[in-house]
């Protein structure tokens, strides 16, 4: 995901509202994430391709499953 959109849905989670485009008017949200990757998060952060902020709020819960 590229780190402008990143910094948008990390908005989002941490002010829990958004503003359709071209309008004044903030909506409140209420809404459950799930995020899954094929990488690995701490790799991607220290990479540069994952914003550690956001790291940080979706990580409330880890599920890991490996082979």
């Amino acid at each position: 995901m590229p780190s402008l959109l990143q910094s948008k849905l990390l908005r989002v989670i941490e002010e829990r509202s958004v503003r359709r485009l071209g309008s004044r008017k903030e909506i409140d949200v209420d809404v459950r994430l799930l995020a899954a990757t094929n990488q690995e998060p701490e790799e991607a952060v220290g990479r540069g391709t994952l914003r550690d902020d956001l790291l940080y709020r979706l990580n409330v819960f880890e599920f890991i499953f490996r082979d």
